[in-house]
């Protein structure tokens, strides 16, 4: 499971009581927002400790509603994550991989065709495997790596509690809550140009305990870029054995 930093039940407790009475708009403090978040995120607390393995299926729209294709994202503990991408236009199969030991690309556009491999650059396997702690995580502070409370923000006119979150890698992510039910409300994170990219969660779905994004919208510097819609979903899947090995040629 994601690796995560555990508070101790009394202090949680604690922190939840001297809070909750407080108005929605005033600030409040990191171990606070991030133990809401994740109550929030929950049917059953127990599901959190039993995340081992993810398996997300999703289709993505352009800002005109043009499929971009279809994708499956996979994810174990503790830093192992498998993408494939089907796309129509061009016709292609795409994988980026972290394995056991390196990352991974390989591109196949043809059933009968070889398979292209690429490897990847050692820091951005690092940061692959940073992306899959990150999603099994569900909002705890990265064991290696930090997260600081920014206060409160504001997305489309909501009231929302800001957390960025920074890994060894240098992955970043500021993730948006509910100023009052701490659900999700939107992630930022940055393009390789700088653009804030924002995946803002349209609604959501329960699967085996645990809250998932079921449709997000997605805006690169406040411009509509598309939208994301998720399914289906599965928690502890049992994995296809050598998923992430390195490919055979």
């Amino acid at each position: 499971m994601a690796l995560f930093r555990r508070f101790s039940v009394l202090l949680t407790t604690l922190l939840l009581a001297a809070t909750g009475g407080l108005a929605a708009d005033q600030p409040l403090n990191l171990e606070t927002v991030i133990a809401k978040a994740r109550a929030a995120a929950t049917v059953d607390p127990a599901a959190l400790t039993k995340l081992r393995t993810l398996r997300m299926e999703f289709t993505s729209l352009d800002e005109k509603g043009k499929s971009q294709g279809r994708m499956t994202l996979t994810l174990a503990a503790p830093g192992f994550r498998h993408q494939l991408s089907v796309t129509e236009e061009p016709k292609a199969n795409l994988v980026i991989c972290a394995g056991r030991l390196e990352g991974w690309t390989t591109r196949q556009t043809d059933p009968l065709a070889p398979k292209v491999i690429r490897p990847v650059a050692y820091e951005e396997f690092r940061k692959l495997q940073d992306m899959a702690r990150d999603d099994l995580a569900f909002f705890a502070v990265p064991a290696d790596g930090t997260a600081e409370y920014k206060g409160l923000t504001e997305v489309d006119g909501r009231a929302t509690h800001a957390v960025h979150y920074v890994y060894a890698s240098g992955f970043r992510i500021t993730r948006h809550f509910d100023a009052r039910t701490f659900a999700l409300v939107a992630s930022d994170q940055l393009t390789p140009n700088r653009e804030l990219i924002r995946q803002k969660v349209e609604s959501f779905v329960e699967v085996a305990g645990l809250r998932f994004a079921a449709k997000e919208s997605v805006t690169i510097e406040g411009r509509k870029s598309g939208e994301v819609t998720y399914g289906p979903i599965q928690v502890n899947p049992a994995l296809t054995p050598g998923l992430f090995d390195f490919p055979s040629f």
